[in-house]
């Protein structure tokens, strides 16, 4: 059974390498609450913290929906689900609140937060097109560390990791902040983990 507090550990120094790594390192924002990115001159509306919430709410309701719709029509997605179970165990509601929260905020602030920016306004800027560069490397690299234990049952997760990293990356310079990856991400989480539990537990009884 995951410890909520070694979950917590684990992302936190996440959520901190990404923070030093972008503020005290490069001396990049490290975006929240509507800041502006510096890329796209956005309006205001866009880059108000109420849209982005939205905006991420939205993303993650559809990506759960699809990703629903994958498990009761193709055995790949529903072999990964066993698998994730298999891993995780039984979960309570604690526990997949903690893991959603901490791994959304970690990982965002790693990968958007930092690597995202990084790669568009640092190391990638003389390139053309470096946002949209930025957004295809940092998501393969954010594909690569969802690798799985199994490749033959984990690998739909890798190719969904990097598809979701294209889709949190674009959002992120759309409303100009972490708001609405964050939420899509916690979103996409929270509620795989939960409906994957409750078919867990009543397939077992």
């Amino acid at each position: 059974m995951l410890s909520n507090r070694l979950v917590i550990i684990f992302y936190g120094l996440m959520a901190l390498l990404g923070w030093a790594l972008a503020s005290a390192w490069l001396d990049l924002p490290v975006l929240v609450w509507g800041a502006s990115s510096g890329v796209d001159d956005a309006s205001a509306w866009m880059t108000h913290p109420l849209f982005a919430l939205g905006v991420g709410a939205v993303v993650g309701l559809l990506s759960v929906a699809i990703s629903q719709v994958l498990e009761r029509t193709t055995q790949w997605a529903r072999r990964l689900s066993d698998g994730f179970q298999d891993i995780l165990g039984s979960l309570n509601g604690l526990q997949i609140f903690v893991i959603a929260a901490a791994s959304s905020v970690g990982e965002e602030i790693l990968f958007r937060g930092f690597l995202q920016q990084a790669l568009a306004l640092r190391w990638l800027s003389d390139f053309p097109y470096p946002v949209v560069l930025a957004t295809i490397l940092s998501s393969l690299v954010f594909g690569v560390m969802h690798i799985g234990p199994d490749a033959k049952t984990f690998w739909p997760w890798t190719v969904m990791a990097v598809v979701m990293g294209g889709v949190f990356g674009a959002i992120f310079w759309w409303t100009g902040g972490l708001e609405a990856p964050i939420i899509a991400h916690f979103t996409i989480n929270f509620l795989n983990l939960t409906l994957m539990q409750s078919d867990h537990e009543s397939s077992a009884s």
